[in-house]
């Protein structure tokens, strides 16, 4: 599966969850810490350690994820651009088994992150993509609300695709910017920078 994604800044949290309320199903509330290992601090091919705490009506369900992605943004002709990875990742029971290996073998801790997360879900009908993308199943599209210290509040729009062709990738693309418009986001809001420019600018510390 292919990941494409559009994130943009939130100016008005509350008024955003109202909206997102009315226009897709509210799906879950989660916590995500985030630790990246890379053998540079540079390079943006990481593997991803993710620990999280997912918060239920019935209290907390907590799960370890592993992710190797690699990271693209790609402009469109219009000017707008999104993030297009390529994911791959897998459930694992003990992290600290698999960190100690990573920093005994010289890997780096690049990056720590936490994201507070809301999430909601849109279907997106195969039908709403033209013919020669190539999409012939419904997707969903994912909207995350996310509060990533010191930063600030984010919306995420996030759509797998099952096929990776440039005219699938390009009409996704199309679809999030409408989608982000739909949310009452304004283009100029969008942010092209990952996350990981954006917390060196704070002086985020790798331990």
């Amino acid at each position: 599966m292919t990941e494409i994604e559009i994130k943009a800044h939130v100016l008005d949290r509350a008024g955003l969850e109202e909206r997102l309320n009315q226009i897709a199903a509210f799906k879950m509330q989660v916590l995500r810490d985030d630790t990246y290992y890379g053998l540079t601090k540079e390079t943006r091919c990481k593997l991803r350690v993710r620990r999280e705490t997912l918060l239920t009506g019935g209290g907390e369900e907590k799960k370890t994820l592993l992710t190797y992605k690699r990271k693209e943004v790609r402009t469109q002709e219009d000017g707008s651009s999104s993030e297009v990875n390529d994911e791959k990742e897998t459930a694992i029971q003990d992290a600290n088994v698999l960190e100690a290996f990573l920093k005994d073998s010289g890997f780096l801790v690049t990056l720590r992150k936490h994201k507070d997360v809301k999430d909601w879900e849109l279907t997106v009908t195969k039908d709403s993509f033209p013919k020669e993308a190539g999409i012939e199943q419904d997707l969903f599209a994912t909207f995350e609300l996310c509060n990533v210290p010191p930063l600030g509040d984010f919306l995420e729009i996030e759509i797998l695709s099952p096929v990776d062709n440039p005219l699938a990738v390009k009409a996704i693309q199309k679809k999030l910017h409408e989608l982000l418009a739909l949310a009452n986001i304004s283009e100029d809001q969008i942010e092209n920078r990952y996350y990981s420019e954006l917390l060196r600018a704070y002086g985020n510390q790798f331990a």
